[in-house]
Protein backbone atom coordinates (compact mmCIF):
# COMPACT_ATOMS: atom_id res chain seq x y z
CA UNK A 1 0.00 0.00 0.00
CA UNK A 2 1.07 3.58 -0.53
CA UNK A 3 0.15 6.88 1.05
CA UNK A 4 0.01 10.24 -0.68
CA UNK A 5 0.65 13.55 1.03
CA UNK A 6 -1.43 16.68 0.60
CA UNK A 7 0.06 19.93 -0.73
CA UNK A 8 0.71 22.65 1.87
CA UNK A 9 -1.30 25.77 2.72
CA UNK A 10 -0.31 28.37 5.32
CA UNK A 11 -2.40 29.20 8.37
CA UNK A 12 -1.97 28.83 12.15
CA UNK A 13 -4.35 29.56 15.01
CA UNK A 14 -4.25 30.02 18.76
CA UNK A 15 -5.09 27.09 21.04
CA UNK A 16 -8.47 27.04 22.72
CA UNK A 17 -9.61 24.05 24.74
CA UNK A 18 -8.54 22.97 28.20
CA UNK A 19 -8.73 19.15 28.25
CA UNK A 20 -6.52 18.20 25.28
CA UNK A 21 -6.08 21.81 24.19
CA UNK A 22 -3.81 21.25 21.23
CA UNK A 23 -5.55 18.34 19.48
CA UNK A 24 -8.66 18.16 17.30
CA UNK A 25 -9.52 15.25 15.07
CA UNK A 26 -8.93 12.93 13.42
CA UNK A 27 -11.49 13.60 10.72
CA UNK A 28 -12.16 11.29 7.76
CA UNK A 29 -12.69 13.29 4.59
CA UNK A 30 -12.93 12.53 0.88
CA UNK A 31 -13.45 8.76 0.64
CA UNK A 32 -12.94 7.37 -2.85
CA UNK A 33 -12.74 3.74 -3.91
CA UNK A 34 -8.96 3.46 -3.42
CA UNK A 35 -8.04 6.59 -1.40
CA UNK A 36 -9.20 8.31 1.79
CA UNK A 37 -8.02 11.62 3.27
CA UNK A 38 -7.40 12.07 7.02
CA UNK A 39 -7.27 15.49 8.77
CA UNK A 40 -5.82 16.46 12.18
CA UNK A 41 -5.12 19.60 14.18
CA UNK A 42 -2.18 19.46 16.57
CA UNK A 43 0.63 21.60 17.99
CA UNK A 44 2.85 23.10 15.37
CA UNK A 45 5.89 21.10 16.53
CA UNK A 46 4.04 17.76 16.45
CA UNK A 47 4.95 14.66 14.53
CA UNK A 48 1.65 13.02 13.54
CA UNK A 49 1.48 9.49 12.17
CA UNK A 50 -1.10 6.79 11.55
CA UNK A 51 -1.52 3.07 11.09
CA UNK A 52 -4.38 1.29 9.33
CA UNK A 53 -5.56 -2.12 8.22
CA UNK A 54 -8.65 -3.59 6.61
CA UNK A 55 -11.27 -4.95 8.98
CA UNK A 56 -10.83 -8.42 7.48
CA UNK A 57 -7.06 -8.46 8.09
CA UNK A 58 -5.04 -8.72 11.27
CA UNK A 59 -3.74 -5.56 12.99
CA UNK A 60 -0.34 -7.13 12.57
CA UNK A 61 -0.71 -6.55 8.82
CA UNK A 62 -1.15 -2.81 9.30
CA UNK A 63 0.33 -0.16 7.06
CA UNK A 64 1.77 3.06 8.44
CA UNK A 65 2.37 6.60 7.31
CA UNK A 66 2.98 10.18 8.40
CA UNK A 67 0.82 13.29 8.14
CA UNK A 68 2.08 16.36 6.37
CA UNK A 69 1.88 19.63 8.28
CA UNK A 70 0.37 22.21 5.98
CA UNK A 71 2.12 25.13 7.63
CA UNK A 72 5.82 25.69 8.16
CA UNK A 73 5.41 28.72 10.43
CA UNK A 74 6.85 27.72 13.80
CA UNK A 75 5.43 29.93 16.56
CA UNK A 76 5.15 29.17 20.26
CA UNK A 77 1.67 28.19 21.38
CA UNK A 78 0.25 27.83 17.87
CA UNK A 79 -1.32 24.80 16.27
CA UNK A 80 -1.65 23.74 12.67
CA UNK A 81 -3.52 21.44 10.33
CA UNK A 82 -2.11 18.09 9.23
CA UNK A 83 -3.43 16.06 6.31
CA UNK A 84 -2.58 12.85 4.53
CA UNK A 85 -4.19 10.75 1.82
CA UNK A 86 -4.07 6.99 2.26
CA UNK A 87 -3.75 5.30 -1.12
CA UNK A 88 -3.77 1.77 -2.48
CA UNK A 89 -7.00 0.83 -0.68
CA UNK A 90 -9.62 -1.67 -1.85
CA UNK A 91 -13.08 -0.48 -2.97
CA UNK A 92 -16.11 -0.95 -0.74
CA UNK A 93 -13.96 -2.10 2.19
CA UNK A 94 -13.94 -1.08 5.85
CA UNK A 95 -10.63 -0.05 7.40
CA UNK A 96 -9.62 0.69 10.98
CA UNK A 97 -6.97 3.25 11.84
CA UNK A 98 -5.10 4.78 14.77
CA UNK A 99 -3.49 8.21 14.86
CA UNK A 100 -0.45 8.95 17.02
CA UNK A 101 0.95 12.34 18.02
CA UNK A 102 4.62 12.44 18.98
CA UNK A 103 4.57 8.68 19.42
CA UNK A 104 1.55 8.68 21.75
CA UNK A 105 -1.81 7.20 20.86
CA UNK A 106 -5.23 7.75 22.41
CA UNK A 107 -8.60 5.95 22.01
CA UNK A 108 -10.05 9.32 20.93
CA UNK A 109 -7.72 9.25 17.92
CA UNK A 110 -8.91 5.86 16.70
CA UNK A 111 -11.61 5.33 14.09
CA UNK A 112 -12.78 3.52 10.99
CA UNK A 113 -14.02 4.28 7.50
CA UNK A 114 -15.42 2.46 4.50
CA UNK A 115 -14.10 3.18 1.03
CA UNK A 116 -16.52 3.94 -1.78
CA UNK A 117 -17.55 1.33 -4.32
CA UNK A 118 -15.92 1.65 -7.72
CA UNK A 119 -17.45 4.57 -9.60
CA UNK A 120 -20.44 3.44 -11.63
CA UNK A 121 -20.97 0.18 -9.75
CA UNK A 122 -24.48 -0.58 -8.45
CA UNK A 123 -24.52 -0.17 -4.70
CA UNK A 124 -26.58 0.19 -1.54
CA UNK A 125 -25.49 2.79 1.01
CA UNK A 126 -26.77 5.29 3.56
CA UNK A 127 -26.14 9.04 3.37
CA UNK A 128 -26.52 11.27 6.43
CA UNK A 129 -27.31 14.97 5.90
CA UNK A 130 -26.84 17.73 8.49
CA UNK A 131 -26.51 21.48 8.91
CA UNK A 132 -26.64 24.18 11.60
CA UNK A 133 -24.24 22.60 14.07
CA UNK A 134 -23.89 25.26 16.77
CA UNK A 135 -21.77 24.56 19.83
CA UNK A 136 -22.35 25.87 23.35
CA UNK A 137 -25.81 27.39 22.79
CA UNK A 138 -28.40 26.61 25.48
CA UNK A 139 -26.24 23.97 27.10
CA UNK A 140 -25.26 20.63 25.62
CA UNK A 141 -27.51 19.97 22.61
CA UNK A 142 -25.30 17.47 20.82
CA UNK A 143 -27.19 14.21 21.42
CA UNK A 144 -28.42 13.91 17.83
CA UNK A 145 -24.88 13.06 16.76
CA UNK A 146 -25.19 9.80 18.71
CA UNK A 147 -28.47 9.11 16.92
CA UNK A 148 -26.82 9.80 13.58
CA UNK A 149 -23.94 7.44 14.34
CA UNK A 150 -26.41 4.74 15.37
CA UNK A 151 -27.87 4.94 11.85
CA UNK A 152 -24.49 3.65 10.58
CA UNK A 153 -24.21 5.99 7.58
CA UNK A 154 -21.57 5.24 4.98
CA UNK A 155 -21.00 8.93 4.18
CA UNK A 156 -22.10 12.28 5.62
CA UNK A 157 -22.74 15.62 3.89
CA UNK A 158 -23.04 18.79 5.91
CA UNK A 159 -24.67 21.61 3.96
CA UNK A 160 -23.61 24.68 5.88
CA UNK A 161 -23.51 26.64 9.11
CA UNK A 162 -20.89 24.27 10.44
CA UNK A 163 -20.12 27.13 12.80
CA UNK A 164 -21.29 30.69 13.32
CA UNK A 165 -18.13 32.77 13.06
CA UNK A 166 -19.94 35.28 10.79
CA UNK A 167 -16.68 36.55 9.33
CA UNK A 168 -14.43 35.99 6.33
CA UNK A 169 -11.35 35.97 8.59
CA UNK A 170 -9.97 32.43 8.15
CA UNK A 171 -8.11 32.49 11.47
CA UNK A 172 -11.33 33.13 13.38
CA UNK A 173 -13.16 30.60 11.23
CA UNK A 174 -10.63 27.86 11.97
CA UNK A 175 -10.82 28.62 15.69
CA UNK A 176 -14.54 27.86 15.49
CA UNK A 177 -14.00 24.70 13.43
CA UNK A 178 -11.41 23.35 15.88
CA UNK A 179 -13.48 24.21 18.95
CA UNK A 180 -16.47 22.30 17.63
CA UNK A 181 -14.42 19.33 16.50
CA UNK A 182 -13.43 18.82 20.13
CA UNK A 183 -17.08 18.24 21.12
CA UNK A 184 -17.04 14.53 21.94
CA UNK A 185 -20.31 13.58 20.19
CA UNK A 186 -19.37 15.35 16.97
CA UNK A 187 -15.76 14.17 17.16
CA UNK A 188 -16.89 10.52 17.23
CA UNK A 189 -18.88 11.02 14.04
CA UNK A 190 -16.00 12.79 12.32
CA UNK A 191 -13.52 10.01 12.97
CA UNK A 192 -15.86 7.21 11.85
CA UNK A 193 -17.95 8.56 8.94
CA UNK A 194 -16.37 10.19 5.85
CA UNK A 195 -17.67 13.75 5.63
CA UNK A 196 -18.11 16.21 2.76
CA UNK A 197 -18.89 19.85 3.50
CA UNK A 198 -20.21 22.95 1.77
CA UNK A 199 -20.58 26.29 3.46
CA UNK A 200 -23.57 28.51 3.95
CA UNK A 201 -23.62 32.13 5.07
CA UNK A 202 -22.43 31.83 8.70
CA UNK A 203 -19.31 29.80 7.87
CA UNK A 204 -18.60 31.78 4.67
CA UNK A 205 -19.04 35.28 6.07
CA UNK A 206 -21.71 37.42 7.73
CA UNK A 207 -25.40 36.48 7.86
CA UNK A 208 -26.96 36.25 4.37
CA UNK A 209 -23.61 37.13 2.78
CA UNK A 210 -23.03 36.90 -0.97
CA UNK A 211 -20.44 37.37 -3.69
CA UNK A 212 -19.76 40.96 -2.61
CA UNK A 213 -18.38 39.86 0.79
CA UNK A 214 -15.08 41.55 1.57
CA UNK A 215 -12.29 38.99 2.02
CA UNK A 216 -14.15 36.07 0.45
CA UNK A 217 -10.95 34.77 -1.14
CA UNK A 218 -9.43 34.41 2.36
CA UNK A 219 -12.56 32.62 3.50
CA UNK A 220 -12.20 30.18 0.60
CA UNK A 221 -8.53 29.48 1.40
CA UNK A 222 -9.43 28.81 5.03
CA UNK A 223 -12.34 26.55 4.07
CA UNK A 224 -10.10 24.42 1.87
CA UNK A 225 -7.72 23.99 4.79
CA UNK A 226 -10.48 23.14 7.28
CA UNK A 227 -12.26 20.48 5.18
CA UNK A 228 -10.56 17.66 3.21
CA UNK A 229 -13.08 17.81 0.36
CA UNK A 230 -12.34 16.85 -3.24
CA UNK A 231 -10.64 19.59 -5.26
CA UNK A 232 -13.05 22.50 -5.47
CA UNK A 233 -13.73 25.10 -8.12
CA UNK A 234 -12.20 25.01 -11.59
CA UNK A 235 -9.08 26.47 -13.16
CA UNK A 236 -11.00 29.59 -14.18
CA UNK A 237 -13.73 29.72 -11.51
CA UNK A 238 -12.87 29.77 -7.81
CA UNK A 239 -15.36 28.52 -5.26
CA UNK A 240 -16.13 25.78 -2.76
CA UNK A 241 -18.14 23.67 -5.24
CA UNK A 242 -17.06 20.12 -6.13
CA UNK A 243 -18.30 16.75 -7.40
CA UNK A 244 -17.85 13.25 -6.07
CA UNK A 245 -19.33 9.82 -6.75
CA UNK A 246 -20.35 6.91 -4.56
CA UNK A 247 -20.92 3.92 -6.80
CA UNK A 248 -23.50 5.00 -9.37
CA UNK A 249 -24.77 8.00 -7.42
CA UNK A 250 -23.19 11.36 -8.32
CA UNK A 251 -23.10 14.33 -5.95
CA UNK A 252 -22.82 17.91 -7.21
CA UNK A 253 -22.06 20.07 -4.18
CA UNK A 254 -22.67 23.69 -5.21
CA UNK A 255 -21.47 26.96 -3.72
CA UNK A 256 -24.41 29.32 -3.21
CA UNK A 257 -22.31 32.15 -1.74
CA UNK A 258 -19.07 32.97 -3.58
CA UNK A 259 -20.72 34.07 -6.87
CA UNK A 260 -24.18 34.91 -5.53
CA UNK A 261 -25.89 38.19 -6.42
CA UNK A 262 -27.12 40.14 -3.39
CA UNK A 263 -30.52 39.05 -2.10
CA UNK A 264 -31.79 42.62 -2.25
CA UNK A 265 -31.39 43.02 -6.02
CA UNK A 266 -34.52 42.96 -8.21
CA UNK A 267 -35.63 39.41 -8.99
CA UNK A 268 -34.90 39.62 -12.71
CA UNK A 269 -32.75 37.85 -15.32
CA UNK A 270 -29.59 39.56 -14.07
CA UNK A 271 -29.79 38.03 -10.60
CA UNK A 272 -27.69 34.88 -10.07
CA UNK A 273 -27.54 32.22 -7.36
CA UNK A 274 -24.48 30.30 -8.58
CA UNK A 275 -22.96 32.59 -11.18
CA UNK A 276 -22.92 31.65 -14.85
CA UNK A 277 -19.64 29.70 -14.82
CA UNK A 278 -20.62 27.52 -11.87
CA UNK A 279 -24.04 26.93 -13.40
CA UNK A 280 -22.43 25.73 -16.64
CA UNK A 281 -20.15 23.43 -14.58
CA UNK A 282 -23.22 21.98 -12.88
CA UNK A 283 -25.21 21.57 -16.07
CA UNK A 284 -22.36 19.89 -17.95
CA UNK A 285 -21.81 17.56 -15.01
CA UNK A 286 -25.48 16.60 -14.90
CA UNK A 287 -25.66 16.10 -18.67
CA UNK A 288 -22.55 13.91 -18.73
CA UNK A 289 -23.41 11.89 -15.63
CA UNK A 290 -24.12 8.18 -16.12
CA UNK A 291 -25.21 7.80 -12.49
CA UNK A 292 -28.68 6.55 -11.62
CA UNK A 293 -29.28 9.30 -9.03
CA UNK A 294 -27.79 12.79 -9.29
CA UNK A 295 -27.81 14.79 -6.05
CA UNK A 296 -27.43 18.57 -5.97
CA UNK A 297 -26.40 19.70 -2.48
CA UNK A 298 -26.39 23.32 -1.27
CA UNK A 299 -26.96 25.31 1.88
CA UNK A 300 -29.74 27.32 0.22
CA UNK A 301 -33.30 25.99 0.06
CA UNK A 302 -35.32 25.91 -3.13
CA UNK A 303 -38.43 27.51 -1.66
CA UNK A 304 -38.76 27.63 2.11
CA UNK A 305 -36.64 30.75 2.74
CA UNK A 306 -38.39 33.93 1.63
CA UNK A 307 -35.27 36.08 2.12
CA UNK A 308 -32.17 33.96 1.42
CA UNK A 309 -32.80 31.08 -1.01
CA UNK A 310 -33.64 30.11 -4.59
CA UNK A 311 -37.18 31.39 -4.03
CA UNK A 312 -36.04 34.98 -4.68
CA UNK A 313 -33.79 33.95 -7.59
CA UNK A 314 -36.50 33.09 -10.10
CA UNK A 315 -34.33 33.28 -13.21
CA UNK A 316 -31.66 31.01 -11.71
CA UNK A 317 -34.22 28.56 -10.37
CA UNK A 318 -36.14 28.33 -13.63
CA UNK A 319 -32.94 28.07 -15.65
CA UNK A 320 -31.95 25.01 -13.62
CA UNK A 321 -35.39 23.39 -13.75
CA UNK A 322 -35.79 24.02 -17.48
CA UNK A 323 -32.31 22.68 -18.25
CA UNK A 324 -33.09 19.40 -16.46
CA UNK A 325 -36.21 19.00 -18.58
CA UNK A 326 -34.74 20.14 -21.89
CA UNK A 327 -31.77 17.79 -21.51
CA UNK A 328 -33.91 14.94 -20.14
CA UNK A 329 -31.70 14.50 -17.09
CA UNK A 330 -33.24 11.83 -14.86
CA UNK A 331 -32.83 11.06 -11.16
CA UNK A 332 -32.10 14.58 -9.87
CA UNK A 333 -32.76 15.24 -6.17
CA UNK A 334 -31.90 18.35 -4.14
CA UNK A 335 -30.43 18.52 -0.62
CA UNK A 336 -30.37 21.70 1.52
CA UNK A 337 -30.26 23.06 5.08
CA UNK A 338 -30.40 26.56 6.63
CA UNK A 339 -33.94 26.72 8.05
CA UNK A 340 -33.46 25.05 11.48
CA UNK A 341 -36.00 22.37 10.62
CA UNK A 342 -36.06 19.26 8.47
CA UNK A 343 -38.59 18.15 5.88
CA UNK A 344 -39.01 16.33 2.59
CA UNK A 345 -41.24 17.63 -0.20
CA UNK A 346 -41.82 17.77 -3.95
CA UNK A 347 -41.38 21.24 -5.45
CA UNK A 348 -44.62 22.83 -6.64
CA UNK A 349 -42.92 23.86 -9.93
CA UNK A 350 -41.96 20.27 -10.76
CA UNK A 351 -43.74 20.51 -14.12
CA UNK A 352 -40.78 22.63 -15.25
CA UNK A 353 -38.49 19.71 -14.39
CA UNK A 354 -40.68 17.04 -15.96
CA UNK A 355 -40.96 14.83 -12.87
CA UNK A 356 -41.27 15.39 -9.08
CA UNK A 357 -38.25 17.38 -7.88
CA UNK A 358 -37.63 16.07 -4.37
CA UNK A 359 -35.91 18.36 -1.87
CA UNK A 360 -34.52 16.99 1.39
CA UNK A 361 -34.04 19.85 3.84
CA UNK A 362 -31.96 18.80 6.86
CA UNK A 363 -31.23 21.54 9.36
CA UNK A 364 -30.66 22.12 13.02
CA UNK A 365 -28.90 19.02 14.31
CA UNK A 366 -27.52 21.11 17.18
CA UNK A 367 -29.25 24.46 16.68
CA UNK A 368 -33.03 24.09 16.45
CA UNK A 369 -36.09 23.08 18.43
CA UNK A 370 -36.13 19.45 17.26
CA UNK A 371 -32.37 18.85 16.71
CA UNK A 372 -33.18 16.93 13.55
CA UNK A 373 -31.27 15.42 10.65
CA UNK A 374 -32.06 13.37 7.54
CA UNK A 375 -30.81 10.20 5.90
CA UNK A 376 -31.17 8.78 2.41
CA UNK A 377 -30.78 5.05 1.75
CA UNK A 378 -29.83 4.54 -1.88
CA UNK A 379 -30.16 1.12 -3.47
CA UNK A 380 -29.19 0.95 -7.13
CA UNK A 381 -28.86 -2.83 -7.21
CA UNK A 382 -32.52 -3.21 -8.25
CA UNK A 383 -33.90 -2.89 -11.77
CA UNK A 384 -35.77 0.15 -10.48
CA UNK A 385 -33.34 1.81 -7.99
CA UNK A 386 -34.71 3.46 -4.85
CA UNK A 387 -33.98 6.40 -2.57
CA UNK A 388 -35.55 6.10 0.88
CA UNK A 389 -35.62 9.42 2.79
CA UNK A 390 -36.05 9.63 6.56
CA UNK A 391 -36.18 12.63 8.92
CA UNK A 392 -35.13 11.87 12.48
CA UNK A 393 -35.73 14.17 15.46
CA UNK A 394 -33.45 14.48 18.47
CA UNK A 395 -35.89 12.44 20.58
CA UNK A 396 -35.25 9.52 18.24
CA UNK A 397 -38.65 9.69 16.53
CA UNK A 398 -38.71 9.12 12.77
CA UNK A 399 -40.95 11.91 11.50
CA UNK A 400 -40.78 11.13 7.78
CA UNK A 401 -40.11 7.87 5.95
CA UNK A 402 -40.74 7.99 2.21
CA UNK A 403 -39.26 6.16 -0.76
CA UNK A 404 -38.96 7.25 -4.38
CA UNK A 405 -38.20 4.87 -7.23
CA UNK A 406 -35.98 6.05 -10.03
CA UNK A 407 -38.85 5.42 -12.45
CA UNK A 408 -40.74 8.22 -10.65
CA UNK A 409 -37.87 10.63 -11.34
CA UNK A 410 -37.63 10.12 -15.09
CA UNK A 411 -39.09 11.94 -18.07
CA UNK A 412 -42.04 10.06 -19.53
CA UNK A 413 -42.28 11.98 -22.78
Amino acid sequence: MKFLLAAPLLLTISLLDAATPEIAGPLVGNARSTEVTLWMYAPITSQCSFSYHSEESSPAEKSTGKFTAISDQAAKGLGQVFKSTLGGLSPDTRYRYQVSVDGKSDPAWKGSFKTAPAEGDPTAFKLAITSCMRNGKNGNRQGSWDLLLAERPDIHITVGDTHYADTTDPTVQLEHHVTYRRVKEFAKVLRNVPIYAIWDDHDYGPNNSDGTADGKEHSLAGWKQAWPNPVSGTTDTPGAFFKFSHGDVDFFVVDGRYHRSPNELPDDDKKRMLGDAQFEWLLEGLKNSKARFKIIASGSTLHHSEVDGWRIYTFSRHRLFDAIKENRISGVMYVSGDMHRSLVWEHHESERVGYPLVEVMSSGIANSKHLSFATIDFDTTHDDPTARVRVIFGNGKVMTDKTWKLSQLEHTR
